[in-house]
């Protein structure tokens, strides 16, 4: 029995996120003993504010994306086209209006870190066209090129700067100046892409596609809104972590985070796979046997090894970062790679809202997980401890799975079984977590078997294998 293209191309796609673990692994360490927590927290808040592209970038490469699906290779390229030059324009106004937004903020509560630094805001610029660009490509099925123009973008760009820390380069000893060398990196990402859709003749710049353009009048704004909540839901406890806590405090709050949001690069490279494909797919049948087999896919390949490596994690981590390392990165490692987990497994759910075009059902779902959001940060506010906002993160995570869970019950294969498996999944975390050893190995066992007997084998087999 042999991988399918299918399986090849999701491991090409998750290719560079495991480099990228591996740079992680070996620039994190660097950074705090070169940079200290407290400075390596302002050089990681510059490159978190980039992830407001998730907004201004409006949506316009997914949306276009799923309509390249259903159109001939003539109008795909009228789509590209317009899509690029539509996002060109749209990211320069956004970039400069967040430019003067923050310069306003800036003289009134005298907070300068982003407004002197302008070369985040044309980061800023680079990051919208990125985003456009990467789901042009992906529709094309154009996934080697992607791989390491994301390999590019997003993971040389933030690690590699490091190495001018090693040599002891003279003025590069502070976040700024090592940002700039991460904007350098940003350029050739886009330019990789850009230059690529140029090679492979995929632009057709006569005339423009009309079917596009309706396509984002109608479609952007909910897709734009849920991503307002990614951007609340992902990062807004950072900069509050930020602003309350400090630099030193998010650097401590922010390197477990990063490291379990690794889990999202196996996602990833689902989404990126699976979404052409289930936007191709008219047959209802079809596309409920790809989501499925993408969705149980994933949760069994990420869980499994997660519950096995669950008490080694501490080992790991002292290995890892040495005499660096501060014993609250413990906790916070395994509160957020259970976030992560329902993160990416809800990543999975939302993206086949939006191939369907069921963006508003995901929107109002989101809606209602805000209101728990944002109380529980008010309290971690109030109360000042940096593990209330770490499960605050969990919580929303976990609530906004079973949300959009119960609003895809027609679509999810055993859903029961399902949902007995997260409550042995979770409770395999708090008994580990709290030291009740007997009970972790009892729930992993339970785990386990469900996991033999329930696992939707003929599914998976036709998805991932000839």
């Amino acid at each position: 029995m042999m991988i399918n293209k299918y399986s090849i191309n999701f491991f090409i796609n998750t290719f560079p996120g495991l480099i990228s673990i591996v740079l992680s692994f070996f620039s994190i360490p660097i950074y705090l003993k070169f940079l200290g927590y407290a400075e390596y927290g302002d050089y990681l808040m510059l490159h978190i504010f980039l992830t407001i592209s998730i907004i201004t970038n409006l949506n316009l490469g997914k949306i276009a994306s799923i309509r390249i699906q259903k159109v001939n290779h003539f109008q795909a390229k009228k789509i590209i086209s317009t899509t690029i030059i539509i996002s060109f324009f749209s990211s320069i106004v956004t970039s400069v209006a967040i430019f003067f937004l923050f310069s306003f903020f800036s003289s009134l509560y005298e907070f300068s870190f982003f407004y002197e630094n302008k070369y985040t805001y044309i980061a800023l610029f680079l990051s919208n066209l990125y985003v456009t660009l990467e789901n042009l490509c992906k529709s094309k099925k154009l996934f080697l090129i992607t791989s390491l123009a994301n390999f590019l973008f997003y993971s040389l760009s933030i690690s590699a700067p490091c190495i001018f820390l090693i040599l002891k380069i003279e003025g590069y000893e502070n976040a700024l100046e090592l940002f700039k060398i991460s904007f350098f990196l940003k350029i050739l990402g886009v330019l990789t892409l850009l230059l690529f859709i140029f090679y492979k003749k995929l632009i057709y710049i006569k005339s423009l596609s009309i079917k596009i353009i309706n396509d984002f009048i109608i479609y952007a704004k909910w897709q734009t809104l849920s991503s307002i909540y990614i951007q609340i839901f992902d990062f807004f406890d950072k900069y509050i972590v930020k602003i309350i806590l400090g630099s030193a405090t998010l650097s401590l709050y922010v390197i477990p985070q990063q490291i379990a949001g690794k889990l999202s690069v196996i996602s990833d490279a689902v989404v990126s796979v699976f979404l052409p494909r289930v936007s191709s797919n008219k047959n209802r049948d079809n596309r409920y046997k790809i989501f499925n087999a993408n969705f149980y896919g994933f949760f069994y390949i990420a869980a499994l090894p997660l519950i096995l490596l669950l008490p080694y994690f501490n080992e790991i981590i002292i290995w890892w970062l040495g005499k660096d390392v501060n014993f609250k990165i413990f906790h916070l490692f395994k509160i957020f790679i259970l976030a992560s987990f329902y993160i990416c497994v809800t990543q999975i759910i939302s993206t086949f809202y939006d191939t369907i075009l069921q963006s508003k059902k995901n929107f109002r779902i989101d809606s209602i997980v805000l209101i728990f959001f944002i109380a529980g940060m008010i309290f971690s506010i109030k109360s000042g401890n940096i593990y209330y906002f770490a499960y605050t993160a969990l919580f929303k995570s976990i609530l906004s799975f079973l949300l959009k869970l119960k609003f895809m019950s027609v679509y999810v294969m055993k859903l029961k079984i399902l949902i007995i498996q997260n409550v042995i999944l979770i409770s395999i975390f708090l008994f580990e977590m709290n030291d009740i050893g007997h009970m972790y190995y009892l729930t992993c066992c339970f785990f386990i078997f469900f996991l033999i007997t329930s696992a939707p084998l003929k599914i998976l087999k036709n998805e991932f294998f000839k």
